[in-house]
């Protein structure tokens, strides 16, 4: 290391040491359509309260897969981000998904903790969409499996696009404390919103986040992520089919996509398109599901939850009720989540409850020690 990044390293951790305000951390939500933050305060009850929150559009194509095309886009929605959040915190959490990241539930044969830390890098070998040595991954052991080992849940992403989202945000004056997982960060808030009821043992969830261009698809079972998979249709796809087949530009057809003529009335040549994207997502969708059922041989789910831009959607809930044949609704991070009414609209509640989930779980995450 040279003697500009050891001082730049001892300056970092003296700061730290003595920085003064919020001892939380901001979550920050780098989509492919937008940028969100969003800082929480967790109270003496354990219940957790929104404080600020704020989110920026990015242009078409900044992020590509999990790659950041246009860096200047990217910093200028960060610097414009934190000065709406209008925080004095400089500490956040950034969240990561896509081709270069992995989040799966292992079944490993046990034993201590050095050797579970072996078997969880020789079996994600076999998983990781890159070679293990240019990766960081994470695992956390959560009980006894039926053959007598442990299953563990691994999280992995690249070590080139850590340090490029790591870096990037750094660059708009706040300090990177955590990077986490996107899926992760939405269960946050599920396990938050659902309490004891998805804790049941025998209980089987869906919970799919409908993001701009993909989908995360979980299965949460006996408390713990079972099953994950990233489906590559979003909202966007019905909004670029739109573009394409009635020759609007982008405005307009999110617009119509989601509120019609403007009198609550989507036209029917509206409707097709929709209906053409929703067959090409609920046919890979029972795909992933019968998948599921063969290997598991279950069937029945207790629910399935909804959250993301996607999931507004007109008939969407329905649609995806009578395909999974189980009550679909949408993730309400207010129904267990207070805020500052003083940062906090009503107008915003909805957007946030929509597309702001994924920040708010970073957001829930503790500073490290």
């Amino acid at each position: 290391m040279s003697l500009k990044n050891i001082v730049d390293t001892i300056r970092d951790k003296i700061g730290d040491a003595f920085y003064v305000g919020p001892k939380g951390i901001i979550g920050v939500d780098i989509g492919l359509s937008a940028v969100k933050f969003a800082e929480v305060a967790k109270q003496s009850d354990g219940s957790y309260k929104l404080l600020n929150y704020s989110a920026v559009n990015l242009p078409e194509g900044t992020i590509i897969e999990d790659e950041i095309q246009k860096e200047d886009e990217i910093l200028k929605a960060l610097q414009a981000g934190f000065k709406g959040l209008n925080s004095s915190n400089r500490f956040v959490c950034i969240g990561l998904s896509g081709p270069n990241t992995l989040i799966k539930r292992l079944q490993l044969a046990g034993g201590s903790e050095e050797e579970i830390q072996d078997q969880v890098f020789w079996e994600a070998e076999q998983y990781l969409p890159f070679p293990i040595d240019e990766g960081n991954i994470s695992f956390s052991v959560i009980g006894e499996n039926q053959g007598g080992g442990v299953d563990v849940i691994i999280g992995a992403a690249k070590k080139t696009i850590v340090e490029s989202f790591k870096e990037i945000v750094e660059r708009s004056g706040v300090k990177v404390k955590i990077v986490d997982l996107s899926a992760a960060a939405t269960i946050n808030v599920f396990e938050n919103v659902m309490g004891e009821e998805v804790q049941t043992k025998g209980k089987t969830w869906i919970l799919m986040d409908l993001g701009a261009q993909k989908t995360h698809f979980m299965i949460y079972k006996n408390g713990v992520l079972v099953f994950f998979k990233e489906i590559s249709i979003g909202g966007l796809t019905i909004t670029e089919e739109i573009q394409r087949q009635m020759g609007v530009n982008y405005v307009e057809a999110e617009s119509l996509k989601i509120h019609g003529d403007g009198s609550g009335n989507i036209p029917e040549e509206i409707v097709e398109i929709i209906n053409q994207v929703f067959d090409t997502f609920f046919a890979e969708l029972k795909k992933t599901i019968d998948f599921w059922v063969s290997s598991t041989s279950e069937e029945a789910f207790d629910g399935c939850i909804l959250t993301g831009g996607g999931a507004q959607v007109p008939g969407f809930t329905e649609a995806l009720q009578e395909l999974l044949e189980t009550e679909v609704q949408v993730l309400n991070p207010f129904s267990a989540l207070s805020y500052n009414k003083n940062n906090i609209t009503e107008e915003m509640i909805n957007e946030i409850a929509f597309k702001g989930v994924c920040a708010i779980g970073l957001a829930m995450r503790s500073m490290p020690k």
